[in-house]
């Protein structure tokens, strides 16, 4: 899709209110129009946005009518005076102006909706629903297009049309809340109370912290819904609706989806030319710290100043703190600034700011994950932290954090560096490193030591991080006291090493260092300005270290002269290479210290003269785009305070923006702006890769004008493929499982169908509790599963009984044995196997019957909600009452209150309960290890005792294994009294149940079992299943095995898997002789459906599946995670093991030459995108 959509982005977004309406006011830091009308003060089209700020809407018009008669073929006078005439309700002269602009430009799509909107306005809704029809079918994702059509529809079953509208719009713009709040709505309105709670939550998970009056509309409103009171909640969802309305998440989401009628509004008034042309002579900074109220007369004698900035709504709207040593005082100076009307103010709602000390180095980040950016202030006296509320106000957060002993700072970094799903700080000093682990709670707890991060004791000068090899997690450059490069490669479990020796980095030596990928490899390389002479060393990534680019020399003659105190890379003019720009103290105060260098593909050369000649000396840059218009600006902070330099020419170039929403609620597997995460973007010749620093992300793309496709691979390893993105593209973190196990597809005489997962006993190198230094792993031995395939979903296939397991998850498989039982069986009776997960030993081949079904007389959870109807039948509708916490898997505390009834009192009695769970991870675990406020608490089975309280009977119940899965417990006799029979199961795990019922007495009916020959198994490449949620928002991720995608989803374990064709003697027996399965890969099963008995009448035959093996997913916190290796073998004591090996015996050793001789690497995943291999798969 055409990337000048992004374009038509205003810079400041001033709304006030006027006779007619609301119009932006144009400010002169505004976007650009035709080059060749710059600076024309007598242009009618440029008049005329004047006389709108102005609120003369005739001279306006007048002016619009006069540019079109000089420039007839120019569309956007069409649009801006079709805008105009909207706005005064002129609508026959509003659709005759717009038709006229579509004759010149008929697919122009601003044009389209404008005149669709001059259609709804004017209560014309065939033609509204007409024209929305056509620019969807030319253009299937416009989401204006989709949201407006959603008011459009027939008169008879509205809210049937509006959700269907609605729900496609947001398929295309997840993140958007008011979608989600209007769904919420709908959904209450007509009685659907878990789906209207689905979207209430979703945006819980997505969006900053509520306010305490939004936040007591939604709990009210979740309350009634859970309850399934949804008609009774609409009022307090309109209520919730209306104070989120005041967020910058609803604004945002506002911009998205409507069509606006404001004049300069988004998209903006003029429809912005593109690939305008020019040459680097053309272009212009301009020095805009005067203007935008920057400019401080009392920092001309400072000897030291430092800025640090934060982008608060990605829509142009930034916080900006500064502070400069006054010469001869021991104190900062502190100025925290807020944009407001274009222009910085000085932010009043924050506490005083006069702490002693002198300020080092200052940062925003979000510790504590709630969407807002806190303000962090290292000074010689110790870190200040101010807290973000949310509502433009700071509070000083005064109680000990833990961030102790922080007094020499240089650098402060924050990144996810323990891969647990929050901000970690990492503390460059001149003594020493330090590193401050995110307990998850508010607090943090120092551990360079353990972490290998002390760095140089004698101190660090300036630091970066990046994936400098690109293996998912992120790595550290430093620059030693005696300025040598240092690289501390990330080996994950919460250990760095310094491989500085081994690549031969200590020769390399400056005064400043940042990651870039400026050769467009797909590699991260780093530059080091500041070395004797004005040395800077450009070092690009070879994939196993690094070569000097013959570009450094270029670098360092225009160098000389120069103290080097930062650089950054930046693509200031928008042709998607990175250039650079360094910042220093000139040995000549009279000459700028500042060098700008352009990179042209061969080469950089110094293009400084580009910048105004106020740009001086500097110690500190920040990169970012200030006014939202395309292209990145700079701050630059030095002895003469804070300077904004504007650039305003590079988005004469087309542009691409990325901005990540982690979820938080119910998942914290990442940070809520991805920090840290990697973003690649694939435009036709072009590709890039940029490590994500803050809330935007900005890509220049020169002059092409469509976008192929972008891949975030989030800060927990996780990949995400847009395909066809859009210029501003808002990814919204999914929330999906990574890591599980395989697939069960069964041929049921029409097509393979989805059961269920398998091999769920197994989760090799799992973290389940760490305790400094000593982690326990989950069990090690091979899961040995039997399941129920019930006979109707497996049905002969020309003579055999077919099966397919996908592996399709981030992991690999160890798949060792198969078996398929026949279980003949009266008809009167069910029968059911236990598929819990519990430790070893595990649940065997016995089989369940029952005759009789008994339901609870009544079904609640611990606020008394009624759960009987959706526990009474076997429909794929959960009971789903609970709360979650942060963390994916795991709820508050929820019981399930069963009155089994008087039909219980039997000496003979099984519970069955049937659901699945969504489990957490390793990464969830090791972040839930950090502080004592989260524990899992497997289910529990509880009884009334004599006292009428309740009493544990059955500690471990367990849970389902995966989905589906059904869960048999036998209470014959744990029942403490004689008339009671109440029983209540109480977790935390985030466990839906589906069916719940009991049986009584036993089944004398008989059952007959054989065991089927295996005739067939294969291994091949398949690739991936698409998927939907099954019975509903609460329902677990299903399978559908007839649409699959290809393409290089997961960074796969690296290794020895096992080569593709026959299999089948490696599913004969448990003998760690088995097939060895990557993600995409297919095992296909038959077994000999011929030589069964004939069923006597009256019986039904269904069907048990072993499976014997071990699973292990790549997650960055599970051990071994990266590698196949080790092997696991049946008699290993644990895993990871020590001290012992996977069989080396000559059985053994053949096995593996024969077999496992398919090599895996991540070469492919690393250059899926570069090499155009992502475009087949969509997520």
């Amino acid at each position: 899709m055409p990337v000048t959509s992004v374009s038509q982005k205003k810079v400041f977004k001033t709304l006030f209110t006027c006779l007619l309406g609301s119009i932006l006011l144009f400010t002169e830091c505004g976007r650009k129009t035709e080059k060749a009308n710059a600076g024309n003060d007598t242009d009618p089209g440029k008049l005329a946005r004047q006389y709108m700020a102005e609120n003369k809407f005739d001279e306006a018009e007048a002016s619009f009518i006069k540019a079109i008669q000089i420039a007839p073929d120019n569309i956007s006078n069409y649009g801006s005076l079709g805008r105009l005439y909207l706005l005064q309700k002129k609508f026959d002269e509003a659709e005759k102006e717009l038709k006229s602009g579509l004759k010149i430009k008929p697919d122009d799509p601003e044009l389209e909706l404008l005149l669709a909107k001059v259609y709804i306005e004017k209560g014309d809704r065939d033609n509204a629903q007409s024209q929305l029809k056509a620019i969807i079918v030319k253009y299937p994702k416009n989401v204006k297009a989709w949201y407006n059509l959603a008011g459009v529809g027939p008169t008879s079953a509205p809210q049937s049309w509006e959700k269907s509208c609605l729900t496609k719009a947001l398929s295309f713009t997840p993140a958007n809340m008011v979608l989600r709040l209007k769904l919420a709505e709908l959904y209450a309105g007509s009685n659907q109370a878990d789906s209207a709670r689905y979207f209430l939550e979703s945006i819980k998970k997505m969006t900053p912290d509520f306010s305490t009056t939004a936040n007591a509309a939604y709990q009210k409103a979740v309350f009634l819904l859970k309850g399934n009171h949804s008609l009774e909640a609409l009022p307090n969802i309109i209520r919730f609706h209306q104070l989120m309305k005041t967020s910058v998440a609803y604004a945002t989401g506002t911009d998205e989806i409507e069509i606006p009628q404001l004049l300069g509004g988004y998209p903006q008034f003029t429809t912005a030319l593109t690939n305008q042309g020019g040459t680097l002579a053309d272009f212009i900074f301009t020095d805009a710290s005067a203007a935008v109220g920057l400019f401080n007369k009392a920092t001309a004698n400072a000897a030291h100043s430092l800025i640090a900035t934060a982008d608060y709504d990605s829509e142009g709207n930034f916080y900006v703190y500064s502070s400069f040593q006054p010469i001869g005082s021991s104190t900062s100076k502190r100025s925290l600034f807020i944009t407001k009307t274009g222009e910085f103010k000085l932010c009043t709602g924050i506490d005083a700011m006069d702490n002693p000390g002198l300020d080092m180095d200052a940062t925003f980040a979000d510790y504590d994950n709630d969407g807002f950016q806190d303000l962090f202030i290292a000074t010689t006296k110790g870190m200040i932290l101010y807290h973000n509320n949310g509502d433009g106000t700071f509070s000083r957060i005064k109680e000990n954090v833990g961030l102790q002993n922080i007094d020499h700072v240089r650098k402060l970094l924050f990144a996810d560096f323990d891969q647990d799903g929050d901000l970690d700080l990492y503390v460059a000093e001149n003594v020493g490193n330090k590193f401050f682990r995110n307990n998850g709670n508010g607090t943090f707890t120092e551990t360079a030591v353990g972490m290998g991060l002390t760095g140089d004791l004698h101190g660090t000068l300036a630091a970066d991080f990046g994936d400098w090899d690109s293996d998912g997690d992120l790595d550290i450059a430093a620059l030693r006291e005696d300025g040598s490069l240092q690289l501390l490669t990330n080996n994950r479990h919460s250990k760095f090493q310094d491989i500085s020796d081994s690549l031969d980095l200590r020769k390399y030596k400056g005064s400043s260092v940042a990651f870039g990928d400026y050769n467009n490899d797909g590699l991260l390389d780093i530059v080091v300005p500041g070395g004797a002479n004005g040395l800077c060393s450009l070092l690009s990534n070879t994939g196993h270290g690094f070569a000097v680019d013959p570009a450094s020399k270029t670098l360092t003659n225009a160098l000389k002269g120069i103290t080097v105190k930062d650089v950054a890379f930046v693509d200031f003019d928008n042709d998607g290479h990175l250039d650079l720009l360094i910042a220093g103290i000139n040995t000549d105060p009279s000459k700028s210290g500042v060098r700008l260098f352009h990179n042209d593909i061969k080469g950089f050369s110094d293009v400084s003269y580009l910048l105004p000649k106020t740009v001086l000396q500097a110690e500190q840059i920040k990169i970012l785009d200030f006014n939202a218009d395309g292209d990145e600006d700079i701050f630059l902070a030095g002895p003469a305070g804070v300077q904004l330099i504007r650039n305003d020419s590079g988005n004469q170039n087309n542009y691409m923006q990325v901005q990540l929403a982690g979820l938080s609620y119910g998942n914290s597997k990442n940070n809520k702006f991805g920090i840290g995460a990697q973003v690649e973007l694939k435009a036709g010749d072009l590709y890039q890769r940029k490590t994500v620093t803050g809330p935007n992300t900005e890509f220049g793309i020169g002059n092409r004008k469509t976008l192929d496709a972008v891949r975030i691979v989030w800060p927990n390893g996780t990949p995400r493929t847009i395909v066809d993105p859009s210029s501003k593209e808002k990814i919204l973190e999914q929330e999906q499982l990574k890591g599980s196990c395989p697939f069960l597809f069964t041929w049921n005489g029409e097509n393979y169908e989805f059961i269920k997962d398998m091999l769920w006993r197994s989760a090799l190198g799992m973290p389940l509790a760490i305790h400094g230094r000593d982690t326990t792993y989950s069990f090690s031995d091979a899961s040995k599963e039997y399941l129920l395939i019930p006979g109707e979903k497996l049905r002969p296939k020309e003579g055999k009984y077919s099966i397919k397991i996908t592996e399709e998850l981030w992991e690999a498989v160890y798949f060792d044995k198969a078996g398929l039982v026949a279980v003949d069986h009266p008809d009167s009776a069910d029968i059911y196997v236990d598929e819990r997960f519990v430790p070893p030993p595990f649940p065997g081949k016995t089989v369940y019957q029952a005759a009789k079904k008994y339901l609870p007389l009544s079904a609640k959870d611990e606020q008394g909600n009624n759960l009987l109807p959706k526990i009474s039948t076997y429909d794929f509708q959960y009971a789903s009452t609970f709360s979650l916490t942060k963390f994916q898997g795991l709820a508050e505390d929820h019981d399930l209150i069963l009155d089994l009834g008087d039909k219980a009192k039997s000496d003979s009695l099984r519970l069955f309960l049937r659901g699945w769970i969504f489990p957490t991870d390793a990464s969830i675990n090791t972040a839930m290890t950090q502080s004592d406020q989260y524990k899992v608490h497997p289910p529990s089975l509880q009884v009334i005792n004599s006292k009428g309280e309740w009493q544990t009977v059955i500690p471990n119940l367990g849970f389902p294994m995966g989905r589906d899965k059904m869960v048999i417990a036998n209470l014959t006799g744990k029942f403490l009294t004689t008339n009671d029979r109440r029983v209540r199961i109480r977790t935390n795990m985030q466990i839906y149940w589906d069916h719940i019922f009991y049986t009584t007495g036993s089944v004398k009916s008989p059952v007959k079992m054989s065991d089927l020959v295996m005739t067939r198994a294969t291994l091949s490449y398949r690739g991936y299943s698409s998927s939907y949620r099954r019975g509903g928002p609460y329902g677990p991720e299903w399978f559908d095995y007839e649409h699959t995608t290809g393409g290089q989803k997961w960074r796969d374990l690296t290794g020895n898997y096992t080569r593709y064709g026959d299999v089948l003697p490696l599913l004969q027996r448990g003998d760690d002789q088995y097939i060895i399965a990557d993600g995409g890969d297919e095992i296909s099963i038959d077994f000999d459906a011929q030589r069964l008995p004939p069923l006597p009448k009256g019986w039904k035959r269904d069907f048990l599946i072993y499976s014997e093996g071990w699973v292990k997913d790549g997650d960055l916190n599970t051990a071994s995670g990266q590698t196949v290796a080790p092997l696991p073998f049946h008699k290993m004591p644990s895993y990871p093991y020590t001290n012992v090996a996977y069989p080396n015996d000559k059985a053994h050793r053949e096995y593996q030459q024969k077999y496992n001789t398919r090599k895996v690497n991540t070469t492919d995943f690393k250059n899926a995108v570069r090499n155009a291999r992502v475009m087949s798969f969509k997520n």
